[in-house]
Parts: structure tokens; C-alpha cells; sequence
């Protein structure tokens, strides 16, 4: 799989870490590949930097073992305002009860430590692609939704089913026949 950048760009990425050292290396190359990289050193204040930019922010990358709030926490009570955002755990755990955990918060990916950046942009970029089709597909389901409104408020539609019996008249048509639909049916 290839790494879209462009893709990537059009996201905004909240990441969460609190090893200083590998916050800021892996921010660093973490804003190569996004349009804006928030970044937080526990999860209290990730928690703090999702409520101030909840409107901007388009993918959680978090670790798990933090002071103060930890990733599962800060991720269950964003979970509460958000239950779509794509969320990826970074932690040295592989044990069931943290992936049992995880899969109730619909986590997305998760990466174990030490992060290997390659696997990670490629999945960051999978889930990416997902959220970006995603959004894609709402889109044009709502552009047909107007074109279906456009036609149906000039043009007379009606179903018949085999027997020739009206078993479908859109708003158009009832209004100008003065009909309902239970009397075209009859």
C-alpha cells in the first residue's frame, strides 16, 4: 500500500504521548504528512486539546498508560461527544482485557511499541482512506437527495404494481390529482 500525502493533508490529527522523547520525534514527522498536528503529553490535556478543536480534529492517535487520565479513559469520555472519530492506540499492551476494551470503544487500529513509522502511517493511512470514503459517500448521498427533492417537487411519480394498482405517489402527484393515496389505490 502507498502513502496518499495529499490525502493525509487534508486531515487533522490529534496525537497523544507522554514519553517526551517520542512526543516529539514522532510529532515532528507525524506534521509531514497532516495538515495540523495537535499535540498533548497525557490525557487529561489530550481531552483538554479534543474539546477546543473537537470541529478540526479528524483522527485520534493516542497512547494508553498516561498520567493523569489514561488513553482508555480520555477515549471513553470522548466517546461521549464523538463516537465516530477513527482512534489509534500506541501501547506496549497486547493483553485481551486492553483489546477487549478497546474493540467496545471502537478503536480503529492499534500499534504496539516501540512504533515501527512505517506500519504507522500505513495504517494511519488506511483509516484515513476509510474516513475519507466515508465522508465521500455521505456527500453524494445528500447531493442525490437533492436532485431526487428537485425531481420530485416537478414531476407527477407513481408506482404500479402487477395488478396495475397505484401502490406509490409522490407529494407531486397527490397534490395536483387531489388525491390520497389510499383513494388512488382504490
Amino acid at each position: 500500500m502507498s502513502i496518499d500525502k495529499s490525502l493525509l493533508k487534508k486531515f487533522t490529527l490529534l496525537y497523544v504521548e507522554d514519553d517526551d522523547v517520542i512526543r516529539v520525534e514522532l510529532s515532528q514527522l507525524l506534521t509531514n504528512f497532516f495538515s495540523m498536528v495537535h499535540v498533548a503529553k497525557n490525557g487529561k490535556e489530550g481531552l483538554r486539546t479534543f474539546l477546543e478543536n473537537q470541529d478540526e480534529i479528524d483522527l485520534i492517535l493516542t497512547d494508553l498508560n498516561m498520567p493523569e487520565l489514561s488513553g482508555i479513559e480520555m477515549i471513553k469520555k470522548i466517546r461521549t461527544l464523538d463516537n465516530k472519530i477513527p482512534i489509534i492506540f500506541a501501547t506496549a499492551h497486547s493483553d485481551s482485557d486492553f483489546l477487549a476494551e478497546a474493540i467496545k470503544l471502537r478503536v480503529q487500529e492499534y500499534i504496539v511499541k516501540p512504533i515501527d513509522t512505517t506500519v504507522l502511517v500505513k495504517k494511519i493511512t488506511e483509516v484515513c482512506e476509510k474516513n475519507f470514503f466515508e465522508m465521500e459517500l455521505q456527500d453524494k448521498q445528500k447531493e442525490f437527495q437533492k436532485y431526487l427533492d428537485a425531481v420530485d417537487s416537478v414531476a407527477l411519480i407513481y408506482k404500479m404494481d402487477e395488478n396495475g394498482v397505484i401502490s406509490f405517489a409522490n407529494k407531486s402527484l397527490l397534490l395536483a390529482s387531489k388525491y390520497t393515496l389510499e383513494e388512488l389505490k382504490s
